[in-house]
């Protein structure tokens, strides 16, 4: 009687009762509910708890949400594209002259090494350049060495031909050099013969004034013995005043010879110093005209240096070892142009990198060092995977793209520069495009939620 007693009092005998009764008793219509008493509707169709239970459910999720959104963060990616590059960048081949295609040495795809021969071209023009250059600065050096010569006391036995001078040009600077010495020294004759004729008229004037001085002791000798006879009236007045005007006379045809000694000796000091004028100025001329020559020289040489240097590079060489790409150019005979480019030289011993365009509103948040996350559009992220890497540098100044405006270019560098590609490692190629996503920050859930508001709450009530 106790046991049925508790087992009434228990919740398991209730419910079991209650089951009992609900299965086993006479089923109620929906009519006959809709005039039950509210509180025997309740108790016969109690209220399903799946309601209350979802209330709470979401309840609680709301509230885990709000406390994740607080607590939680999210990372900040900054996105960019770009391609895949040498470190050292692909080398562009072109040429410096135009030219004919003389022979082709590569394919697209071919390993060349630093300093082969890739293509050879025939100048146009240079070589009938190079040969003209080359008979000018012969001339050149063939007048220096003439014009060197002249400035010694032997021109001849000092003229020295420069090596390799064709021997016609030689035998015509000879010449030269014979006929202008030749000038010289004829110049010098005649000034000389004027010289020798001059001292002739000195020495005969000389001549006359020894015999005009005796002449003169003569007369005065007889001038004296006049005199005396004079004064004891021997003779008469008039004999004396002749032989006093024949003293005159002789005492001014002295002076007379005096005064063309004088002007032929002023004649001589005059025709030493127009050849030592000649003389100076020739050999200014020669040394003006041997400095211009020398310049000359130089000019040709610097020339010939350049159009050497044209010629040489008719060769195109592989700056570095690597491999050809973007051939243009297959035909023998045909004529290329200055800068065009002919072909693309991949390095290969260098570094895989990457150059992006970053936009304006992100570039503030780059920094160098930051992590990167690189989907390569050749191969889909979602079935290859992703590579890492990290910003190696960010320029400063922008640049102008047509599609996206003002960029940033920046530099990344790969952690690795390989994917697994069904079961192979298959190493990237330079220009190959890519997705970068760089890591700027982290940032709080409720912050991305929030930040609409707070961009509304700043721009309001300021609008025109």
């Amino acid at each position: 009687m106790k046991l049925m007693q508790y087992l009434r009092r228990t919740a398991l005998f209730n419910t079991i009762k209650n089951r009992w009764r609900r299965y086993f008793s006479p089923q109620r219509t929906r009519d006959e509910y809709d005039f039950l008493p509210a509180y025997l509707d309740i108790v016969e169709r109690p209220v399903a708890p799946l309601a209350r239970r979802t209330a709470w459910f979401l309840a609680l999720t709301l509230l885990l949400v709000l406390i994740w959104s607080i607590v939680g963060k999210l990372d900040i990616h900054a996105s960019a594209k770009g391609k895949v590059i040498v470190s050292e960048h692909s080398k562009v081949i072109q040429p410096l002259e135009p030219g004919v295609v003389a022979a082709i040495n590569v394919r697209d795809g071919d390993k060349v090494e630093a300093g082969q021969i890739l293509i050879e071209l025939n100048p146009i023009g240079i070589d009938a350049e190079v040969g003209n250059i080359n008979q000018q600065l012969m001339h050149r050096l063939l007048e220096a060495a003439r014009l060197a010569a002249l400035l010694t006391a032997s021109p001849s036995a000092m003229f020295i031909p420069p090596d390799n001078s064709p021997d016609d040009l030689v035998s015509t600077a000879r010449e030269l050099l014979r006929k202008e010495d030749n000038e010289v020294n004829a110049e010098l004759s005649r000034q000389g013969s004027e010289m020798a004729v001059n001292q002739a008229h000195i020495q005969a004037g000389l001549t006359n004034i020894a015999h005009q001085k005796a002449l003169m002791k003569n007369i005065h000798q007889r001038l004296e013995a006049l005199r005396i006879l004079a004064k004891s009236k021997a003779i008469a007045e008039v004999e004396l005043l002749l032989q006093e005007r024949e003293w005159l006379s002789a005492t001014a045809e002295t002076n007379r010879l005096h005064n063309e000694q004088a002007i032929l000796q002023a004649k001589t000091h005059h025709l030493s110093q127009t050849r030592l004028h000649y003389l100076a100025e020739k050999k200014r001329s020669y040394q003006e005209r041997l400095n211009k020559a020398h310049e000359i020289i130089n000019q040709l040489r610097q020339e010939q240096i350049k159009l050497l240097e044209k010629q040489r590079q008719q060769s195109l060489r592989a700056p570095v070892t690597g491999v050809i790409q973007q051939l243009a150019i297959h035909t023998l005979g045909g004529v290329v142009t200055t800068a065009q480019p002919l072909m693309v030289l991949v390095p290969e011993s260098h570094q895989l990198e990457l150059d992006v365009m970053i936009l304006n509103k992100d570039v503030g948040f780059v920094l160098p060092g930051q992590a990167v996350e690189v989907k390569v559009d050749s191969f889909p992220y979602t079935r290859f995977g992703t590579l890492s890497g990290e910003v190696k540098h960010v320029s400063r100044d922008a640049m102008e793209d047509q599609q996206q405006g003002l960029v940033f270019p920046a530099r990344i560098r790969l952690n690795s520069d390989r994917l697994s590609v069904e079961g192979k490692s298959v190493r990237l190629s330079a220009g190959m495009a890519v997705s970068v996503e760089i890591k700027t920050g982290r940032r709080r859930v409720i912050d991305y939620l929030l930040s609409p508001l707070q961009e509304y709450q700043s721009e309001a009530l300021r609008e025109r």
